[in-house]
């Protein structure tokens, strides 16, 4: 009869030790479907912002490319501005010939001083880097109107919405 009721007791033990382990797969696997869930949700915010970076980095860009065909903005600062947004868009845009001008010029003005950084100059000084922008703008002023051109017509499909 004793060894009957021990039988009974491991029994009560064994079913007892498969309750908690279903219930801590149970929770588990609750926890695995929760975190899966918000990662997946994470992941679609994560697309979405990324999309509206990509739609604000266009709509800059076709702005910017109407604002120099427009003349309302300096040649030069057009080809700096387009620059930082094309190298943040890094989707093969400098494979594009007609834009490479954009790349040129930015890097041959963009030593020159800005904003309050060109305050701190002397007269002649600034006299001296509008002179080297304007040689800059001058001899590159067609193609630079042509990669205008091409801005606006790479992002007029985003300027329309």
């Amino acid at each position: 009869m004793l060894k009957g009721v021990m039988y009974t007791v491991s029994q009560i033990w064994a079913m007892s030790l498969l309750g908690m382990a279903l219930v801590i797969v149970g929770v588990l696997l609750a926890v695995i479907w929760r975190m899966s869930r918000e990662l997946r949700r994470r992941r679609q915010r994560q697309e979405e912002e990324q999309a509206q970076a990509e739609y604000q980095c266009l709509s800059n860009l076709n702005v910017i490319g109407r604002a120099m065909q427009e003349g309302q903005m300096d040649l030069a600062e057009g080809c700096l501005r387009a620059r930082v947004i094309i190298d943040i868009l890094d989707a093969g845009w400098w494979e594009d010939e007609e834009l490479a001008v954009i790349a040129l010029v930015s890097d041959n003005t963009a030593h020159l001083h800005t904003h309050q950084a060109r305050s701190t100059l002397t007269a002649r000084e600034r006299m001296q880097e509008d002179q080297h922008r304007l040689q800059v703008v001058d001899k590159h002023e067609a193609d630079i109107l042509q990669a205008a051109r091409k801005l606006i017509r790479r992002t007029d499909h985003v300027a329309m919405h």
